[in-house]
This record gives structure tokens, C-alpha cells and sequence, in this order.
């Protein structure tokens, strides 16, 4: 379903002819268009220079971001909370975490990172109701309104201040790849947090005609064009990868889930509130190690002056999980680097810390996959609940352990058989 227009954009040239100039008001009158200008930037900055653009109910709307620039991500703290209190890993084990529905939603939260800016969304529209969204608490539209002359004045400052966001791949399309008719080009800074799936990511790569390049071409050539012919100057870049191309609605309350959608990160609605306020019908998304991603191929679709402006964050490799060496030339180098040192076409590389790779399944839970420690080679597989109290604990097994009393594991038993095979054949 492709988001509705919420309003006509206005005739700019219309309004030129038929603004009154208001030489009388203190405004446009008394103060000179520096001091105007100040006053704009005062205005976007109460009402929040960086936005969410999302779709809600069929159409593009906004919130304001809460996340500052130098936030950690919580639920990572919170993940190694409840690991911890669980006890030490062990190799090829399930145990079971329980989480709130608090810490339940903000982990497979749509939002990602975001996930503080989309409870904010949600209480405020759940307080307000759906014809008083959180927009409407801005004072964006009402500068706008004010009359021809401020909005002629205050809309180039409006998008060159704000700092648009888009945590939805079909969101950030049907904003800047499908209506060329729009205020795009007067933007001078984005900033994109998206988990695709491998399909999108390397759609382009695997289908080279641009009839069936995908959204994520499509979105990395509006961008381009906006680079060279408009006025973005600013691109901040954040990937992960997701398990398939569906969206994928867990019912918390009654553990179903079903799946729809195209664009892998969602599109249209988010599911609905009940009336105590809680999700039932929500949107997440599972992801998958970013090792699986060959990031040359990923990113060909960033090229020349974008690829010079774009800030690009992506997961950092895990320390027990080493790629192979076929893979390093389709990846750029791990540590952080400049653009012109390291060997990378970008602005600045960025590694962060992400979340390991999680299963939604359908009764309500989700495995987490945590890699155990480096003595202990291997995965460890946990599954956390999703439903408060519904944690189910799970005692040590009994396994062979070595002399030592240490549990003995496969690894060492194949090398153990291995040694005394090798013992047998020197002594005969």
C-alpha cells in the first residue's frame, strides 16, 4: 500500500505573486531578515530539529527523535543484565530469559535503536488519540500557516535545519524516491537506520536491470541525485541485516503471528493499540549476523558524491566470529577509518555494537544466538520470552567431563580419539 498524501503542496510560484510584503508589521517591517531568520531556527529548534518521517494508517507523518547523538543502545545493557543473571553460557544450549512486555516490545521494536522515540510516539498518540498526533504538539505547522510571506521565508530555513530520519526502507521510498514533487530538494541532512533484508541489500547485484534493482537502489539514486542537483549536504547511514523480505506481526497477547509486506523493514501500518494501551498486533523484525553481508556488493549502489557526503555505520564483527579470508575483499576493513586513509569510498566508516542475531517465533518467544566465549568455541543459542513470567528456567545437563572435572565437548573428544589413533599407529 503506497502512503497517501496527508496535503497538496502548495503553488510556490503562486504564492510569490499574490504575498502581501506587510511592510507595517513589526515582523517583516522593523526586523531585518537575519533577526527573522534567528527567530525561525529558535522556532525548529523548540519543536525538534530531528524528525521520524513514518507511516502511520497509510500516510507519511512525523515525531520528534529523542535519541542523542552520543546514546548508547540500552537494551544491549539490558541483554548482557539478563545474561549475566542467567549465569555463564554454555555451548549448544537453550535456556529460557524472561523479559517484560516492556523490554519485550523494545527489543523487537520496528524503531531499532530508536525504540525510546517510538514509546514517546505511541504514548503521546495513545493520550491524544488518532486526530491529535504528536505532530500537532510542534509549532511546524503553524509557523507555516502564519501567512504567505512567513511561510516563503520560513520554509527554506525549516528544511535546511531539520534533520530528517527514516527507520522504514519504504517509508524513506515513497518520501524521496516516489514524489519528485515534494520539499526533497530543499533538505540538507538525513539520516537512515535501516535493517534489509540480504535479498534488498544485494537486489541490484543479482538483478542488474534497473526495472528490477529495488527500493534500496531506487533509494540510493534519489539520494545521489539530491546530492548533485539539490542542496544535501549531510547523509548518516546505519544497516543491519534482517532475516527474510516479509514483515513479520506478533500478537503478544495470544502468541500468533503472520507476515506481510515488501520492503523487508515494513510498510503501512504498525499494528493496533488495545484499549490499556498495549500493542497487540506489532510489527518486528528479525535479524541475522551482518557477517552473512558482502558489504562491496551491499553498497555498489552508493556512488560518487554521495558515497563523499555519507556517514556509514555498520555492525561490528564479533570478536569469536572470524570471516574467512575469501570474504575480506568484498568487505571494507573493521576498524574505523577516514575515507581517504582507509581505503574506503565514504565520508568516515563507523563500526557499532549491535544486537546478536534474533528469531521471533510464533508462540512468543525469540531465540537469541550469543556467541560463547572464546575457550568455548561455538554458539549459544537462548531463548528469551517475550511474555511476562513465562521464563522457564533450565538445569545444567549431565555431560562427560576430563580428568580436570571440566565438561568435555565434542571438540575434545574428536581430538582426544584423534591422539590415541595417532598413539596406536606409531606404537604398531
Amino acid at each position: 500500500m503506497s502512503p497517501k498524501s496527508s496535503a497538496t503542496t502548495p503553488n510556490v510560484a503562486r504564492l510569490r505573486e499574490t504575498a502581501h510584503r506587510q511592510f507595517r508589521s513589526v515582523l517583516f517591517g522593523r526586523l531585518p531578515r537575519e533577526i527573522r531568520e534567528m527567530i525561525y531556527i529558535e522556532c525548529w529548534k523548540a519543536s525538534g530539529i530531528k524528525q521520524h518521517v513514518f507511516i502511520r494508517n497509510g500516510r507519511l507523518t512525523h515525531s520528534p527523535c529523542l535519541l542523542a547523538s552520543d546514546e548508547t543502545d540500552e537494551r544491549l545493557e539490558e541483554l548482557q543484565r539478563v545474561l549475566h543473571k542467567q549465569g555463564s553460557p554454555q555451548r549448544w544450549r537453550t535456556r529460557s530469559l524472561a523479559l517484560d512486555n516492556k523490554w519485550a516490545g523494545r527489543f523487537s521494536s520496528s524503531w531499532h535503536e530508536h525504540w525510546i522515540c517510538e514509546e514517546e510516539m505511541k504514548e503521546v498518540t495513545a493520550n491524544h488519540g488518532e486526530t491529535h498526533h504528536c505532530h500537532q504538539r510542534t509549532i511546524f505547522l503553524p509557523m507555516m500557516l502564519a501567512c504567505k510571506r512567513t511561510y516563503l521565508e520560513a520554509r527554506p530555513s525549516l528544511y535546511a535545519t531539520t534533520t530528517l530520519i527514516f527507520t522504514d526502507l519504504a517509508a524513506a521510498h515513497a518520501c524521496l524516491a516516489l514524489s519528485p514533487s515534494t520539499t526533497a530538494s530543499l533538505l540538507h541532512s538525513l539520516a537512515f537506520s535501516l535493517v534489509l533484508p540480504f535479498e534488498t541489500l544485494h537486489q541490484h547485484r543479482l538483478r542488474p536491470s534497473p526495472a528490477t534493482a529495488g527500493p534500496w537502489a531506487a533509494l540510493c539514486t534519489a539520494l545521489s541525485d539530491l546530492v548533485r542537483f539539490a542542496n544535501l549536504r549531510d547523509v548518516t547511514m546505519r544497516l543491519g541485516l534482517a532475516s527474510s523480505s516479509a514483515t513479520h506481526y506478533v500478537d503478544r497477547h495470544a502468541g500468533k503471528s503472520s507476515s506481510s509486506g515488501k520492503y523487508g523493514s515494513g510498510s503501512g501500518s504498525e499494528g493496533e493499540d488495545s484499549e490499556d494501551g498495549a500493542r497487540i498486533n506489532a510489527r518486528i523484525v528479525e535479524t541475522r549476523p551482518w557477517q552473512e553481508v558482502r558489504e562491496r556488493w551491499a553498497l555498489s549502489a552508493v556512488r560518487g558524491m554521495l558515497a563523499r557526503r555519507l556517514v556509514l555505520q555498520l555492525p561490528r564483527a564479533e570478536p569469536t566470529r572470524r570471516r574467512p579470508e575469501w570474504v575480506t575483499p568484498y568487505n571494507y576493513p573493521e576498524e574505523d577509518c577516514e575515507g581517504k586513509s582507509g581505503g574506503v569510498p565514504f565520508l568516515r566508516l563507523e563500526r557499532y555494537a549491535a544486537l546478536p542475531p534474533m528469531q521471533f517465533r510464533e508462540d512468543g518467544r525469540v531465540e537469541a544466538r550469543v556467541d560463547a566465549r572464546r575457550e568455548r568455541s561455538g554458539t549459544t543459542v537462548f531463548s528469551i520470552s517475550l511474555a511476562e513470567d513465562e521464563g522457564r528456567g533450565e538445569g545444567d545437563r549431565d555431560g562427560d567431563r576430563d580428568e580436570g572435572g571440566m565438561r568435555e565437548t565434542r571438540l575434545r573428544k574428536v581430538r582426544r580419539g584423534v591422539k590415541g589413533l595417532m598413539t596406536g599407529l606409531k606404537v604398531s
